[in-house]
């Protein structure tokens, strides 16, 4: 690099470079580069750049005139016009403007020549040195005269030996001091890129060069700044150096197959992989890097083959043991996955991840109390790693350990409050739990942060219709629907919601469409049967549910729904069987008892027994009218009329603009009962 402008730097005007220039600091104005112009991270130009290449991870308002290539990084942000030659966009870069591609540039050989042609302006120093005194002319007469005296008393062949011996002796030393000063700047250059200080880094790799071109560790440490800034073709170029002069280097074979690997050209990728492996047969890195490249690639088999290489060839690569377990599991291998991992930890008993992994798979395998001492250790390796404490987290919730994943999930919580994803966990917890209140006001903030995700919207208009706040509950599903469409969890509770607002038809038509997404489900083929009664649909509601009865013969809500149809077709007898049914599963179940009762009187049978279920539920719910309608009903049936009127007096007192109950009034006042021998049963 040879121009350097740090974070902090302020200007303001035209800026002219030439060479290599990596700028972090702020300019408002024009800037003109004849080589390659990088803007770093913390960098900002207000201003039109005119460069030969072009690379931004920055920001810049201005337009960009490249004559060759323009490369926009990840994190940069450019909102002017692009004229370029060749166009390369990372993903994560922002570029707001319109793009107009050029003809072939110049070669940047030719125009080096070019500049290297022009004519230089002699110096004033070499004008001034024209005379010259014989001693400086004359070069053994010079040297003559700068010798010590001393020189001058020993024999000639002693003086020419001896000042040989200077010579061999300071090259030996500038030598040595070169090579010093270059190692050192390796070894320097080399820290920088191990504390990710990519771009300091390079600006020391290209001064070792200046004293060492030669040096395959110099141009492979080059390449890799060039590549963890994705300046891919630069590290191309550098990798191929560093080969040229170590041919037989697997390292560097790797890195530039991982280059390759990066930009997507895997045929390449894969030949310098393999070229890795054929060539070193006996190096387990090759094979580790390998086995990685096939599995990103998709070739699981060849991968796990690759990996294993690497584990029999030795070389301490314990990081083998967890891609390789990943496989193995997902492969369906869940035995050697649990086998590799615990030799993994064998060798790395400090690596969060391996015990991460473990433990999941040993709490899917049942083996608890194993997997969650490993998950916590992974917890107490890294005490303060949020990340960590989410990973674990998320393994219990999925596994239903709710006791376990709901401390680990508010803690996160309490960190970072703000965290979509700990929101997220934190309001299904909530949910798990049963905690709908709470449950509520975290889906509210997620849908609030995020309108558009369509499963907070759902979950959110789910919550708000439990809540009975139906209104809002629509809003919040026909959202949902609207950025997910053909959703048949949706679908039932939007039907739900317009049920309970009345809207029947609408209702039926939604709850059709969520059974006809997941035709199997039954509690949606129930509530598609509960619409059809309420739009009197009795027919086809009863044969959809007796079709289901035979799939769940002692599901009570099932049976007490067939027992509801019956009795809207007056179909007494076989509503009674239905009910007996449901209220032998569900003894105390209120609605039931009081469905019952309520039956008996209507065939005038077991009005004794109706009498013992009503005055149960008024126990539970005393003066509550529709209750007090059954009693009624029951005393009517017996034959006390005067127990009958004076209860149904209550409640039309109670309710006086209710015209059913006047009308249960007038009959028991005015309908003679049958007596209860002459109904059959």
């Amino acid at each position: 690099m040879d121009s350097y402008f740090e974070e902090g730097v302020i200007l303001e005007g035209t800026l002219w470079v030439k060479g290599d220039v990596h700028f972090g600091g702020s300019i408002k104005g024009d800037v003109h580069s004849n080589d390659h112009l990088i803007i770093g991270h913390s960098g900002y130009v207000k201003g039109d750049i005119h460069s030969y290449n072009f690379s931004n991870s920055g920001k810049v308002d201005g337009d960009i005139f490249s004559q060759n290539r323009t490369s926009l990084l990840k994190g940069g942000v450019l909102t002017g016009d692009i004229s370029t030659y060749q166009l390369v966009v990372d993903e994560g870069a922002d570029f707001g403007g319109r793009c107009k591609m050029i003809d072939a540039p110049i070669d940047q050989k030719d125009r080096e020549t070019k500049v290297e042609k022009s004519p230089k302006k002699k110096s004033l120093l070499t004008l001034s040195v024209k005379e010259e005194s014989a001693a400086e002319s004359n070069p053994i007469a010079a040297a003559k005269l700068r010798q010590p005296i001393v020189f001058s008393r020993f024999p000639k062949i002693a003086r020419i030996l001896f000042i040989g011996f200077l010579l061999i002796g300071g090259f030996i030393f500038f030598n040595s001091t070169q090579t010093t000063d270059t190692e050192k700047l390796e070894k320097v250059g080399y820290d920088l890129l191990a504390k990710g200080n990519y771009e300091k880094a390079e600006l020391v790799f290209k001064d070792a060069l200046k004293s060492d071109r030669e040096s395959p560790q110099i141009y492979a440490g080059l390449g890799q700044t060039f590549l963890q800034r994705k300046l891919y073709q630069d590290a191309i170029n550098q990798f191929k150096r560093s080969l040229e002069l170590m041919p037989a280097n697997v390292d560097y074979k790797i890195s530039l197959a991982k280059t390759y690997q990066s930009m997507g050209r895997l045929n390449d990728a894969e030949k310098y992989f393999q070229l890795a492996v054929n060539e070193n047969p006996k190096n387990a890195n090759s094979f580790y890097h390998y086995g990685l490249f096939m599995e990103e690639k998709g070739d699981k088999q060849k991968a796990i083959i690759s990996y294993r290489k690497a584990l029999k060839l030795g070389g301490n690569i314990y990081a083998v043991y967890q891609p390789l377990g990943k496989l193995l599991e997902e492969t369906g291998q869940l035995e050697d996955a649990i086998a590799e991992y615990t030799l993994g930890l064998k060798h790395d008993k400090k690596n969060p991840e391996l015990h991460l992994a473990l433990g999941k798979l040993l709490l899917n395998s049942n083996d608890s109390s194993k997997a969650v001492s490993h998950l916590n250790k992974a917890l107490s390796l890294k005490p303060q790693n949020f990340e960590v404490r989410i990973k674990v987290a998320k393994i219990f919730q999925k596994k239903g350990k709710l006791d376990k994943s709901l401390p680990l999930i508010e803690e996160a919580f309490s960190i970072q409050p703000n965290n979509a994803e700990v929101q997220s966990l934190l309001a299904k917890a909530y949910l798990e739990k049963g905690n709908l209140v709470d449950a509520l006001k975290m889906y509210e903030k997620l849908v609030k942060k995020s309108p558009k995700n369509a499963e907070n919207q759902h979950q959110l208009g789910r919550l708000l219709r439990l809540a009975k706040q139906f209104k809002n509950a629509r809003q919040a599903l026909e959202k949902a629907l609207s950025l997910r469409d053909n959703h048949a969890p949706t679908y039932y509770e939007l039907g739900l919601v317009l049920l309970a607002e009345s809207e029947v038809i609408k209702a039926e038509d939604l709850l059709n469409k969520a059974v006809m997404g997941e035709p199997d489900n039954a509690v949606y083929s129930l509530a598609l049967a509960d619409a059809q009664v309420k739009n009197k649909k009795y027919d086809i509601a009863l044969d959809r549910l007796l079709k289901l009865v035979k799939t769940g013969p002692n599901k009570p809500d099932l049976l007490f729904t067939v027992c509801r149809v019956y009795s809207k077709k007056r179909f007494f007898t076989a509503a009674i069987k239905f009910c007996e049914r449901t209220l032998n599963l569900t003894p105390k179940k209120v609605d039931v008892m009081n469905r019952l009762a309520w039956l008996y009187a209507k065939k005038r049978i077991k009005i004794g027994r109706g009498l013992e279920l009503i005055q149960e539920v008024l126990k539970t719910h005393p003066g509550e009218s529709k209750y007090v309608d059954t009693f009624a009903e029951l005393l009517y049936a017996k034959g006390d009329i005067e127990g009958a009127v004076q209860s149904m007096g209550e409640i039309v007192r109670i309710n006086p603009g209710n015209a059913f109950y006047k009308q249960q009034l007038w009959k028991f006042k005015n309908v003679p009962v049958n007596p209860l021998n002459t109904i059959q049963n």
